[in-house]
């Protein structure tokens, strides 16, 4: 606000952002100050000014009760005021004294952090009904959300549309975090490459008030963004955009030409786009937020005949799920062995076996089948050696059901590669023992 009005001082700022609360948002904000002088029921229109503008004066002037000691925010030794419901955020009350330093009745802040919390509601907005809030270790990327958040505020007040703090169009977390990933991609053309970020999902309304963090580790940061370079973008979208789902428009098909859902309705067959269905859930954002293992889409995309760059599976399994590269080129080499020179209907029983291997020693006596043959054909090399099998196959710290997905899923690319195609029985295949 200060970059905005550079040549303002403070107390013309809390004055100006006070009038938006109260006369263009109808003094909403309980959602971040319950019974602040803004949404005091006891004050009614330029009261809850005046009583707001009093109480920064007297805080400013440092008139406000206080005490020496060190602000819970900056660490800073200096002068403390009282900080609750009423003027921070998810703070407790006396209430929750057993968590304060030193028993106090609550948290002890210094003016200049309560001040900067009267500004937050206008850099914020709500997402399914709650506050969303965004930080990131790089200060740009924090930046960007808070400036881009005023800046829809303030155009919501000029246009005349005066519901309160913006609302996000999504419904949930993971939507939000990577579509704001993708506006900072196309905003920034380099970003630290340990970029993490966090976002903070609460409410302070009510009896129990809650909050929901949310992380997104700069592990999938970089490997989200590397899917969107040149040579990847096209399958990474088509993969993610194929995994929307909608309980509204269920039996709707992903179009992979035009990127759009088609779905028949009253006998005729209606075009979705992705301004529509990007607000539909999405099993794989989710995934990626919560850091569950993206293995098994990854299987049943190959398997569907569904061309995606191995590159980026080969990134996700060595940076997300932490799998060795020696492993990952075995399990190429492995499947080259089981399509080079073989007919299709070898091919197809290679692949039936592997998939009905749901037990760790079914995976381990197929694998060793592969060494019989290759030593029956009089080749040189051996096909798996010792090293391999305890280090990369089947260490300590691997997983079996992946081992056995990421195999099938090379062997599909190779066939998309010679563009063989192979009718496979439907199956289900179930998860490894490990």
């Amino acid at each position: 606000m200060s970059n905005i009005y550079p040549d303002k001082d403070i107390d013309w700022l809390i004055d100006y952002v006070t009038k938006i609360y109260v006369n263009d948002w109808d003094a909403k904000l309980n959602a971040f100050f319950l019974n602040s002088k803004i949404t005091q029921p006891a004050y009614k229109g330029a009261k809850k000014i005046s009583e707001t503008i009093s109480y920064f004066k007297a805080l400013i002037e440092e008139k406000e009760k206080n005490e020496q000691g060190f602000c819970r925010i900056t660490g800073r030794n200096v002068k403390l005021f009282n900080a609750g419901r009423d003027n921070s955020m998810m703070s407790g009350s006396g209430t929750f004294i057993n968590f304060h330093h030193f028993f106090d009745s609550g948290l002890k802040l210094s003016k200049e952090v309560i001040i900067r919390m009267h500004f937050v509601p206008l850099g914020s907005l709500l997402l399914a009904g709650k506050v969303a809030l965004l930080k990131s270790n790089d200060e740009s990327l924090s930046y960007f959300f808070v400036e881009k958040n005023i800046e829809n505020n303030l155009a919501n007040i000029r246009n005349g549309i005066k519901e309160g703090v913006v609302k996000s169009e999504f419904k949930n977390p993971a939507n939000a975090i990577f579509d704001f990933v993708d506006k900072s991609l196309s905003q920034f053309k380099r970003l630290e490459k340990k970029a993490s970020l966090t976002l903070y999902h609460f409410t302070n309304f009510g009896a129990s008030p809650e909050i929901e963090i949310y992380h997104l580790p700069a592990t999938v940061f970089l490997f989200y963004s590397l899917c969107h370079k040149i040579n990847y973008k096209q399958d990474w979208q088509n993969f993610v955009r194929a995994h929307y789902k909608n309980s509204k428009n269920k039996g709707a098909i992903y179009n992979r030409q035009d990127r759009t859902f088609n779905i028949e309705k009253k006998g005729k067959v209606e075009s979705i786009d992705y301004d529509e269905y990007k607000t539909w859930t999405n099993s794989i954002l989710d995934k990626l937020l919560n850091g569950q293992s993206l293995v098994p889409e990854f299987h049943q995309w190959s398997k569907k005949g569904n061309k995606i760059h191995f590159d980026i599976i080969r990134i996700y399994l060595q940076n997300i799920r932490n799998m060795k590269k020696e492993t990952i080129d075995k399990l190429l080499e492995l499947a080259d062995f089981i399509i080079k020179d073989k007919s299709e209907d070898q091919i197809r029983k290679s692949i039936n076996k592997l998939n009905g291997a749901s037990k760790a020693h079914e995976l381990r006596r197929f694998l060793l089948n592969l060494v019989e043959e290759n030593y029956n054909n009089e080749n040189e090399k051996p096909l798996i050696t010792v090293k391999d099998y305890t280090d990369y196959l089947f260490s300590d710290s691997s997983n079996t059901g992946e081992i056995r997905d990421v195999l099938l899923i090379a062997i599909y690319q190779k066939m998309h590669e010679l563009n063989l195609k192979i009718k496979l029985a439907e199956e289900i295949t179930e998860e490894v023992e490990q």
